[in-house]
């Protein structure tokens, strides 16, 4: 994180800083040619401050873990929250307690996170749970226990999650941490709910960077229990991630199958035979046409994407 200091109030920050040394890591940049490629490996250089600060309580933050949290609630509830800061949030091992939170408000088009940077959260900075059509565009999620980003029970359908860049600053495994006994569930966007639109995301410094883990929840989690198989659910459009530094993968699609699923308005199943593997007449029920994962790219993690 690099801080500009002795800038007068209100002036822009400068397009150059020039540094009186070195970094203390090594970071790639530039473009680096692959078997003829061109691809561009550089570290995100991102904007953190905003002229709205929202904060928990600075106080007692680092000890307890009990940050600032939100939630919007239930059906007919609606958030816009655009170019904030919020800091010191979340309540770690606390079900709900995230710094933002569609929660449980079924269709919401007029739903809205865009060009906010949520700093130092202690679980999941924003979580989409039961809710649909949303957009999540342009934000900044920085030190970020757990995941960053989270599509919680399952059934979440054709929300928007665009442009975000999500970071864990600091040495491999930092941002790891056991949340409401999640033991090994460390990604920067860690989807349940899997018919969403990931487009342009940047995810850097977790232990998976895009993590799908349907086989960990087949039957889904919360109200959606027995409603959903999630192993099974179709992606919505996937396209121009990057994932890079990660100490595990960059992308990790966990063993998962998409299938016709015949769901309600809410992603709930209403035909359970739609999650097997052949349908009735003994046809494949894969998806047609199949998903495809556009233009991602996945560089200097453990683990081949």
């Amino acid at each position: 994180e690099v801080e500009v200091y002795g800038r007068p109030t209100d002036a822009r920050s400068p397009d150059v800083i020039e540094l009186e040394e070195p970094l203390t890591t090594y970071h790639l940049g530039g473009n680096k040619t692959v078997s003829g490629h061109i691809f561009q490996t550089a570290a995100e250089v991102v904007n953190l401050e905003r002229s709205i600060l929202i904060t928990g309580d600075y106080s007692t933050y680092d000890d307890d873990l009990q940050g600032i949290h939100t939630a919007i609630m239930n059906r007919g509830a609606l958030a816009d929250i655009r170019y904030t800061r919020v800091e010191k949030c979340g309540q770690r091992d606390l079900f709900g307690r995230y710094c933002w939170h569609f929660h449980l408000v079924g269709k919401c088009p007029t739903c809205k996170y865009i060009g906010n940077a949520l700093v130092d959260s202690a679980q999941s900075a924003i979580t989409i749970h039961g809710t649909h059509d949303t957009l999540t565009s342009e934000n900044i999620v920085w030190l970020s226990f757990g995941t960053a980003l989270y599509t919680e029970d399952g059934n979440e359908m054709n929300n928007t999650i665009s442009r975000n860049v999500l970071v864990c600053p600091g040495e491999a495994l930092s941002c790891s941490a056991t949340w409401q006994g999640k033991v090994a569930a460390q990604a920067g966007l860690y989807l349940i709910g899997m018919t969403n639109h990931i487009l342009e995301n940047r995810m850097v410094g977790y232990e998976n960077g895009i993590w799908t883990p349907g086989t960990h929840h087949p039957n889904g989690q919360g109200e959606a229990v027995g409603k959903i198989c999630t192993q099974y659910a179709p992606f919505g459009e996937f396209r121009g991630n990057v994932c890079h530094d990660n100490y595990r993968f960059g992308l990790y699609l966990d063993n998962q199958h998409p299938r016709n699923l015949v769901r309600d308005a809410d992603g709930f199943v209403t035909d359970s035979s739609s999650c097997n593997e052949f349908k009735e007449d003994g046809s494949d029920n894969g998806f047609v046409p199949a998903n495809v994962i556009q233009d991602h790219f996945d560089w200097h993690n453990m683990f081949v994407g």
